[in-house]
């Protein structure tokens, strides 16, 4: 018998088991090996960096849900233009990320579209991921009206991917019945316009400005949604940018489950190394600090002033007062099987500071329930201590995460093209419409360092060599 722990246990797999749904992780694992999806890449689903934002984040955060395997269908000889994976066939990374590359385009397996729908009459679940300037949308083949896919903003790609990937994971669990049956998006230049959102002035400019320097503390899975969608951005060669990278912990077998840029290989490596060495193959440069975030932290002249926060940790969160970061965009995600699909954003400077948001009080961690799941696994294996650790650990899966970081990043990055901030956003993935936020204002901090974004010529993509 296979011994899942806290260290090994999948962490979205592990929802069956909060839910009382299996009776071990093992059934758990088995469970949703079942779940598999298909993803099919039309043409001129590659003609944008947006486009190919969209396939690999569709791509990486589905290999990590879909434990029964996802498959890919269409024109896959394409040069990708994207930072991380520049000079790539589309192939060759497909195959990478343990994608098998099919040549039968029938299937009754969930599918996801990019680019043009197939032909013939489409399976069960059909879904088109699309996106326009700073919006976003998924919607049946079947009903069409999806958005042009012609200007390039890869955040909007990303965040198409992530509605599409976990509108199909809703669909095989049987989540929510009219998954696949709706039309679902959002603006990141107005994350709260719910009803109005394609509204044009909810369009955004063009993407002509990307942060030259940033701080990501924590690694987890937040960090590394936030480092892989800065690799997805048009950073010129000669321009990527400096990221200082702040964790202490290694990399565990449960993380290869929501983290985008760690892979086996990388297991009981420090994270801080594993995401650096990424990212410096693509022409970024980085710091390493290899600490806690605590209360002593100081950003010193010369390094970055703005920061993504991604630490669940109410006491880490406080010490962002003192910090002195002229910006910071801390994002948090619910950690039960009912919620964690939510997601809630705090941008500072704000109406409130840190330690007004996280009280002295509020860093009390409440003891962990077992439900009768945990309690017999348990006593059948004499491990009380083993369950409740288990029991403790966030449900999670890095589609909710990537959704996340374009989130935080747009905080960014909209300031840099005359946009407002939000000090606060709640977003539901399962139901977009519930979101809701802060009036938007001024940016009132010091001005983020920036650097132009590359124009990249129109039309389509090139063929790999």
């Amino acid at each position: 018998m296979t011994q899942f722990n806290a260290d090994s246990m999948h962490r979205l797999a592990k929802m069956a088991l909060d839910a009382g749904e299996v009776a071990s992780p093992e059934e758990a694992v088995a469970l949703f090996s079942r779940y598999r999806l298909r993803i099919h890449l039309g043409h001129g689903w590659a003609n944008t960096l947006a486009g190919q934002a969209c396939f690999l984040t569709a791509l990486n955060t589905a290999m990590r849900a879909f434990l029964g395997g996802v498959e890919v269908y269409g024109d896959l000889g394409l040069t990708l233009d994207v930072p991380l994976y520049q000079g790539r066939s589309a192939r060759g990374v497909a195959e990478e990320l343990g994608a098998p590359v099919v040549t039968n385009a029938s299937t009754a397996l969930p599918t996801l579209v990019l680019g043009a729908a197939p032909d013939g009459p489409p399976p069960a679940f059909c879904v088109q991921l699309s996106w326009d300037h700073w919006r976003f949308a998924i919607a049946p083949v079947s009903v069409g009206g999806e958005l042009t896919c012609t200007d390039d903003n890869p955040l909007a790609g990303i965040g198409a991917a992530a509605l599409g990937v976990n509108e199909a994971f809703m669909h095989v669990r049987g989540d929510l019945a009219e998954a696949g049956h709706r039309s679902v998006g959002m603006s990141l230049w107005n994350p709260v316009a719910v009803v109005d959102w394609r509204d044009d002035a909810h369009k955004g400019p063009k993407l002509a400005y990307l942060p030259k320097s940033l701080w990501l503390i924590g690694l987890g899975h937040l960090g590394q949604a936030y480092a892989w969608t800065l690799g997805m951005l048009p950073y010129p060669v000669d321009g990527r940018p400096h990221l200082v990278l702040q964790d202490f912990d290694k990399a565990a077998k449960s993380n290869l489950s929501t983290c985008l840029l760690l892979w086996s290989a990388d297991l009981l490596k420090p994270k801080v190394r594993a995401v650096a060495s990424r990212l410096e193959a693509a022409g970024f440069t980085t710091a390493l600090v290899e600490r806690r975030f605590g209360p002593r932290h100081r950003v010193m002249v010369d390094e970055p002033i703005a920061a993504l926060f991604g630490v669940d940790n109410v006491a880490a969160r406080r010490d962002l007062d003192t910090a002195e970061f002229s910006l910071v965009v801390e994002a948090g995600l619910g950690s039960g099987y009912r919620d964690f699909r939510n997601i809630r954003m705090h941008t500072f400077p704000g109406s409130r500071q840190p330690s007004q948001i996280w009280t002295a009080e509020s860093t009390a961690q409440a003891a962990t329930e077992l439900n009768d799941t945990y309690k017999k696994l348990a006593d059948e294996r004499k491990d009380i201590c083993g369950m409740s650790l288990l029991a403790s650990r966030a449900v999670a899966t890095p589609f909710v995460g990537a959704l996340a970081a374009v989130l935080a990043l747009a905080e960014v990055m909209r300031p840099l093209h005359g946009g407002l901030v939000y000090a606060t956003l709640d977003v539901q993935l399962k139901s977009l419409r519930h979101r809701t936020g802060a009036a938007p204002a001024p940016y009132q901090g010091l001005q983020t360092a920036f650097v132009q974004a590359e124009k990249r010529p129109s039309g389509p993509a090139r063929e790999a060599a």
